[in-house]
């Protein structure tokens, strides 16, 4: 069901629609130039971010084929969600939301909405604001706009850890992008634009290499698929390790499973996609320093006389019980030999690497209580 429908803002992203990208950092050799334009073949999805099929084309007559991922809020079936509903962008959405990024108080909105979202216990959603007043409204908006941001800086963070894994387990980034779209498509007619809104409507993404193929959940579930049975213990296992190795270099998706992954159709490799939504090492152990110091300021609080917890607490073991409750190995490998046995009657043995190191890390933790 829809919220809002009415005057809803038509998706720009159309096959065959030419778009105008400023490359922010180029993952290519050679390097991408600071401009390309970005024909669009056809489109994947609209769910959290707007996936399509690109040819690329730079001033100097090169070309080259892409899939660009673009963080608008504006459209995503996913993202846009108020009550369990899909509540699509309309004029009226991005009048109130350019309105409210003039004024001061928006900066200080989203500094605020960003801390509590670091501290509350339960995280506030967007839609937690959406109360169906002008400002709510605007700050649903801009709230919206902050959760692209922080997809973008994730996934953009997360492919340049895994840099040493880009073409064999995850796609290769050929570039960061940013895509300032023409003031018709993004706002209400003649719009009041200002230095102080221009960073607003900024849509940045991102330049992917493509692998033909489809989700590993699809191929799985298709009577039509042509996947060759016998390969299915390898590619499932290699997608095991890949997730495992992903968790090696500091790194624990919180969306892992079949879907996230693409089987090269014509090599059956497969291959970790949606990187967006991911835990880093060094952020995960910066956040349990704090609530160590913290502790050990309330132990020097105590009553003269009570003794304190001395014990030391092992932040390497603390983030592999981290990766140990995610486990993306399992989100993987454990569907996927569910599903196979069910849709296919094939029985896999899958390795599930790292489990050994996890739990001795673990037996070795200790905890302030």
């Amino acid at each position: 069901m829809l919220l809002g429908s009415d005057n809803t803002t038509p998706v720009p992203y159309q096959p065959g629609t030419s778009l105008q990208l400023q490359v922010l950092g180029s993952g290519c050799t050679p390097p991408l130039p600071r401009s390309v334009s970005a024909v669009i073949n056809k489109t994947y999805s609209f769910t959290m971010s707007s996936v399509m099929d690109v040819s690329i084309h730079t001033l100097s007559g090169t070309s080259m084929h892409a899939v660009l991922k673009l963080y608008d809020r504006r459209f995503g079936t996913g993202l846009r969600r108020i009550n369990g509903q899909y509540a699509p962008h309309t004029a009226a959405d991005e009048e109130a939301f350019q309105s409210f990024m003039r004024q001061p108080e928006s900066a200080v909105f989203l500094r605020s909405f960003e801390e509590e979202k670091r501290t509350a216990l339960i995280p506030p959603a967007a839609s937690d604001l959406h109360d169906g007043t002008p400002e709510g409204t605007a700050q649903y908006e801009a709230a919206l706009w902050q959760e692209c941001c922080e997809y973008f800086d994730c996934e953009t963070e997360a492919y340049e850890r895994l840099r040493a894994l880009q073409g064999t387990s995850v796609p290769r980034m050929y570039a960061h992008v940013c895509l300032a779209p023409p003031s018709a498509d993004t706002a209400p007619p003649d719009p009041i634009q200002s230095p102080q809104t221009t960073h607003y409507l900024e849509v940045r993404g991102i330049l992917l290499e493509p692998v033909p193929g489809s989700a590993m959940w699809d191929w799985a579930i298709s009577p039509l698929s042509s996947f060759d049975p016998v390969m299915w213990q390898a590619v499932v296992q290699f997608a095991v390790d890949a997730a495992h190795e992903i968790n090696r270099r500091g790194i624990i998706m919180r969306d892992c499973g079949p879907r996230n992954v693409v089987v090269d159709e014509r090599s059956q490799k497969p291959f970790i996609i949606d990187l967006a939504q991911c835990y880093f090492k060094e952020k995960l152990i910066a956040a349990c320093e704090t609530i160590r110091d913290e502790d050990a300021s309330d132990q020097e609080d105590q009553v003269d006389g009570e003794d304190g917890d001395d014990e030391e607490w092992d932040l390497e073991a603390e983030y592999w019980e981290r990766v140990r409750s995610s486990d993306n190995p399992g989100a993987i490998g454990s569907v996927m030999v569910t599903i196979l046995l069910k849709e296919k009657g094939l029985t896999l043995d899958i390795t599930y690497p790292g489990r050994e190191h996890e739990i001795l890390m673990l037996s070795t933790a200790t905890r302030p209580t």
